[in-house]
């Protein structure tokens, strides 16, 4: 057995991350690593302490009583850990914004665009966790959440950023090998059934609703299918040519300006839920949190006027 003094502060992170999750997928997608990945880093720290720290039943893990225990000391010493760092440095929680973020909105869209805010905010220190639990105000440390919904979210201020509209993608390169040089014009939902289609384990109803709303549900019984743990692994999977992915529009942007991805489909499909900002009302007292919900309201508008230019240009396109 290895030494405890070489457990790895990775591990731990990645064990608090499954304890509060109660899921290894979720945990994964917070940490930017497989479920795999999760369960095997747990696993190593097991054998390491010679106990079971979770309980394994199917997707949902548990702790046990010797987990909660550690869990809970872990949590506290990592809470001291970031307090003597931010203490050494002199940083002040005055100048420290706290958010939790989805971890697929936060890699798709927020990082590419994060470092603008540094640059116009040097001074503000950020702290961000990616997660698909949401938290309660009351009892943790964050000072706001990007959190996905209708928007009523009780006694807390929510502010829409954008809507979801989801669209299917595949690689440019798969495009053309399965369908020639047919024009997009003459491309139809129906199509998709020469194709393999990526799911998600998080996102499991977005084909059926766009294909639904398309009228071309009969694809879903027709074709083949990979299954992801994330949503973000199928999109990752769509760019590297496997098939087609339904994704949010906001979120496969940049590859599609960019040529990796096509979207050939002119459907308009926006759904009536999407991404909001979210705080408590005495947050927003703050110079912190005011500095960061103008910048990234801006972003999300400019977002989407670029994604509502798009759907038109390509709406004429198929005309």
């Amino acid at each position: 057995m290895r030494l405890l003094s070489q457990v790895n502060l990775n591990s731990l992170k990645i064990v608090e991350s499954a304890a509060r999750h109660g899921n290894f997928t979720r945990a994964g997608e917070e940490q930017f690593i497989t479920a795999s990945a999760v369960s095997q880093r747990v696993k190593s720290l097991e054998d390491q302490l010679r106990f079971k720290i979770f309980q394994r039943g199917g997707n949902a893990v548990s702790l046990t009583p010797e987990g909660e225990t550690y869990v809970s000391r872990v949590r506290e010493a990592l809470e001291r850990i970031v307090a003597a760092s931010m203490e050494a440095t002199g940083q002040s929680q005055e100048h420290v914004l706290k958010i939790s973020v989805l971890p697929t909105f936060a890699a798709r869209w927020l990082f590419p665009r994060l470092p603008l805010f540094q640059r116009q905010h040097p001074d503000i220190v950020m702290r961000v966790s990616t997660s698909y639990a949401t938290h309660e105000f009351t009892t943790s440390d964050f000072d706001l959440e990007i959190r996905y919904g209708d928007g009523h979210f009780h006694g807390l201020q929510s502010d829409l950023l954008f809507r979801e509209d989801l669209t299917p993608v595949c690689s440019r390169k798969l495009f053309h090998e399965v369908l020639g040089n047919r024009p997009r014009s003459k491309v139809t939902p129906d199509d998709l059934k020469h194709f393999t289609l990526l799911h998600s384990d998080t996102c499991t109803q977005n084909w059926q609703s766009w294909l639904g709303f398309a009228g071309a549900s009969f694809v879903l019984s027709e074709t083949k299918g990979i299954y992801f743990d994330s949503c973000m692994m199928s999109y990752e999977a769509a760019n590297a040519g496997m098939g087609f992915a339904v994704a949010n529009r906001a979120y496969m942007a940049s590859d599609i300006r960019a040529a990796r991805l096509i979207a050939p489909f002119a459907v308009h499909h926006p759904n009536t839920a999407g991404w909001y900002f979210v705080s408590p009302h005495k947050s927003l007292a703050t110079r912190r949190v005011l500095l960061f919900k103008q910048w990234v309201m801006a972003e999300a508008a400019l977002t989407q006027s670029q994604l509502d230019s798009e759907i038109s240009d390509l709406a004429l396109e198929s005309a």
